[in-house]
């Protein structure tokens, strides 16, 4: 694992400060050096780290090595802040900054002279531990691409459940006269596939059928009841954007009473996931009513007592170790899903294997991930592997996951070992994760997008079952999970390594590169005076509160050199962001979520090398300054005010949301031309143009929300060819406008059109038709539209459509038998 950080290291000297140090006294030279031998010492670690048993000597030694890479990264940062400081102060200071310069050089100079002698003496220590060269070679990015073999459209299978499934299942469906709210609690060890089960239940066809409402939640051993009443009531579907955000600030008892009269006449089915003691259902079950129209409720959990005393009506259902043919399948669909046919050796090599992992499934998978990126002359070594940890004649999982991980490229260690930054059973956003591990650094800049790199390692952990999938659109993981078990693993990995430090209410770190608040911050946190300036991340998730915003303002002014700062959630007394903030110029992420303040401060312009402002569920009316920020690649939050973007900003890909006024003084779109996913509100009932998409070749994803626009209107050659303005649209959304007949005519030639959604929308002549001609991509269509009175769609129309939601049905609806088959009138 040291070598993924000292690969970080080099890859780091060799993107930026190589070409802009001063050539003064050689620095250049020197530093060139510095990464020559950190490069040399990358070979001795991966040998060193690929020995099956680690010798004392060698962890010290590698210990040393990860100080070093360390403290060459805080040199690099240190000298560059120093750099970009004088640079800010302009010509009056010519004088003052030449002096600084040279003052500067002098220093770091002498810091790599340092740095070098400390590699010569680990170098001589290497030579004493009789430490040899070894390599892999590593393939280009779009080589593995090629190699990898996946589909996120699989149905799930649960292998060696079907008879368990088959039995809650029935206690689901069958009330057998009696209709009172009844519980069912599936418990058992760690990794057995408790929520894999729960998740097979609740999306089951005739569950979804069966219950008005469904909605999942989780709970773990640290829980806040208010988040899990939140969580409840946004996977209910039913509450509106504008309500969820009146919630944020309702009372725990505010949010029951609300949940209990949303549920109190309904037929419901709610899951609990992973309850550590009963506390946390007696608080929660407060808000579910016990009624009498047939509703369910199910819980998982690892403890016995908690499943069988939650209700004086439930059934605990224990979860089973598989079999040994249970065990056997479910490796065959793992690990040999690339390989056909299958020889007798690597069928004996896979049979005991299982024999060893014990019947315990989470083992199973993650196994099977190893050996499915494997060659098949390879699996004899991975058996050898296994057979030299064998402890009590069989593999116990810390064997089977320190396997694995060995086997991981040092990027994927890098992003396995960042999972650790998120709480326990937290649903992770794909796309933040992507963008906070491209702004830690941990995607190399090459002839690739850095957003598909990222997403790609994300997908390989999840192929590897180091990562479990949670959602999905359009065959594209929009959110994952990491098992409990996993997540163990990779904060104790992290631990050793002073990579992450997650507050544990006690002191925080003084050494850590990344600090992670789960919770709300104590006293202790706020009034410690040791400031760990070496930070580059600083990360809050949950609730947060504004009595800690304090420390945000006198702690933040040192941490010159943070590349990260999420402050999500965090409420500010004056809703304005720390004047602070305006001094981190090494920022690549800023997170700002949901903090309600009023405006974005002008200090922003300072952050040049910013690429993500994350101000979601913030409303900005004033006007908003972005033009010095050339880096950015995503902006969210609703600009309601005048949004400024400066032409410098080419690789923008995220806008959301920004005012047709706004987007109408964008005359040259042309700079835009790496936008994927645009959001548009209107504020002042200007017609919307869909000529000014022209320059748009790469947008997949568009929300329109709010406008005005009429393709009457429209140049006569715009309408003609739609499909040229939008060749790569996947996902159309449009809220609360007036719409025409005619649209549909015009939205069926865009030729990767997949996803069409109309919300609360108004349709002129109270009629709608669908030909056969268009939408061949189509996968889901909804459509909420107060005013239809007659829905036509014929019948060789939206052949790959898979989805069909209609809120508000016309009284005239004739849609074909296999569409009709489809149809949902619920939320989407």
């Amino acid at each position: 694992m040291v070598d993924a950080i000292t690969g970080f290291v080099v890859g780091k000297m060799g993107n930026y400060l190589i070409e802009e140090a001063s050539m003064v006294m050689g620095i250049k030279d020197e530093l060139q050096e510095l990464k020559t031998e950190l490069l040399c010492i990358q070979g001795y670690l991966k040998d060193v780290e690929a020995r099956e048993q680690e010798d004392e000597a060698s962890k010290v030694w590698t210990k040393l090595v990860l100080d070093i890479a360390y403290d060459v990264e805080d040199v690099l940062d240190s000298y560059y802040l120093k750099a970009e400081e004088r640079s800010q102060r302009g010509r009056m200071t010519r004088l003052t900054n030449k002096v600084g310069e040279t003052i500067d050089a002098y220093n770091i100079l002498d810091n790599i002279k340092t740095l070098k002698r400390r590699i010569l003496d680990v170098t001589r220590k290497r030579e004493t531990y009789g430490i040899g060269d070894s390599s892999a070679p590593r393939g280009s990015f779009r080589e593995r691409q090629l190699r990898r073999a996946r589909s996120f459209d699989e149905e799930e299978r649960v292998v060696g459940l079907e008879y368990d499934a088959k039995v809650l299942l029935e206690k689901l469906l069958n009330d057998n006269g009696n209709k009172k709210r009844y519980m069912i609690s599936i418990f058992g060890m760690g990794g057995l596939g408790k929520t894999a089960l729960a998740r097979k239940l609740y999306n089951s066809e005739d569950v979804k059928k069966k219950f008005q409402y469904r909605a999942w939640t989780y709970v773990s051993q640290e829980y806040s009841i208010r988040d899990m009443l939140m969580r409840i009531i946004r996977s209910l579907g039913v509450a509106s954007a504008q309500e969820l955000e009146k919630m944020r600030k309702f009372a725990e008892e505010e949010l029951e009473i609300y949940l209990y009269g949303l549920l109190q006449s309904k037929k419901y089915l709610v899951v609990v996931d992973d309850i550590w003691e009963r506390d946390a259902w007696e608080s929660l079950k407060r808000a579910l009513p016990g009624n009498r129209n047939g509703s369910r409720v199910i819980i998982t959990t690892r403890i016995r007592a908690v499943a069988e005393g939650v209700d004086e009506r439930v059934y605990a259902h224990k979860l089973r170790f598989l079999t040994f043919e249970e065990s056997w399948r479910l490796l065959e669909k793992k690990a040999f899903k690339n390989i056909k046919p299958v020889d007798k050796d690597l069928e004996r090599i896979g049979r005991d294997i299982v024999t060893k992992c014990g019947g315990l499934p989470l083992a199973i998978v993650v196994l099977g991930g190893l050996l499915s990126r494997k060659r098949p002359n390879e699996w004899n070594n991975v058996y050898g592997s296994l057979w030299g940890r064998l402890k009590d004649d069989s593999i116990h999982f810390l064997t089977v996951f320190d396997l694995s991980f060995k086997e991981l490229r040092h990027e994927l260690k890098l992003c396995f070992l960042y999972l650790s930054v998120f709480p326990e059973d937290y649903e992770i956003d794909v796309e933040q994760l992507i963008r906070l591990l491209v702004a830690e650094g941990f995607i190399q800049e090459d002839e690739e997008m850095m957003e598909d790199v990222a997403r790609y390692y994300i997908e390989e952990l999840i192929d590897r079952s180091l990562l479990e999938t949670v959602r999905t659109e359009r065959g594209k993981v929009m959110s994952c999970r990491i098992h409990d078990l996993l997540r163990e693993m990779a904060i104790k990995k992290a631990k050793e390594l002073n990579f992450v430090n997650v507050y544990n209410e006690q002191h925080p770190s003084t050494t850590c590169r990344r600090e992670v608040f789960h919770h709300l911050m104590n006293n202790n946190y706020s009034n410690n005076k040791r400031v760990n300036k070496r930070l580059r991340s600083l990360l809050f998730f949950g609730q947060q509160s504004q009595t800690e915003v304090s420390y945000l303002k006198t702690i933040t002014l040192k941490l010159k050199v943070l590349r990260v700062l999420n402050l999500g959630g965090v409420q500010f007394w004056d809703h304005s962001l720390p004047d602070v903030i305006g001094g981190l110029i090494h920022l690549r992420y800023l997170g700002i979520a949901n903090t309600d303040i009023w405006n974005i401060p002008v200090f922003i312009s300072n952050l040049h090398f910013l690429q993500t402002l994350d101000a979601s569920e913030n409303h900005f009316t004033d006007r908003t300054d972005l033009r010095k920020l050339t880096s950015l690649r995503h902006v969210t939050g609703e600009f309601n005010g005048e949004l400024l973007i400066g032409e410098a900003v080419i690789n923008l890909q995220t806008l959301r949301s920004i005012s047709s006024y706004s987007w109408s003084k964008l005359t040259n779109h042309d700079f835009l031309r790496n936008l994927l996913d645009l959001e548009i509100i209107d504020n002042n009932s200007k017609d919307l143009y869909f000529s000014s998409f022209s320059k748009l070749t790469n947008l997949r994803f568009l929300k329109l929300v709010n406008v005005k626009f009429d393709l009457l209107s429209e140049l006569e050659e715009t309408v003609g060819f739609m499909d040229a303005i939008f060749p790569s649209l996947k996902s159309l959304t449009i809220v609360q406008s007036s719409i025409e007949e005619d649209l549909m005519s015009a939205f069926h030639k865009f030729p990767r059109l997949e996803d069409l959604v109309l919300i609360n929308c108004y349709c002129r002549g109270g009629k709608m038709s669908i030909s056969a001609q268009g939408f061949c991509r189509l996968r889901k269509l909804g459509l909420s539209i107060v005013s239809l009175d007659e829905l036509r769609i014929q019948g060789e129309a939206m052949p790959s459509l898979m989805e069909l939601h209609v809120i508000h049905q016309p009284t005239k609806m004739m849609i074909p038998d296999r569409l009709r088959a489809l149809l949902r009138d619920y939320e989407f």
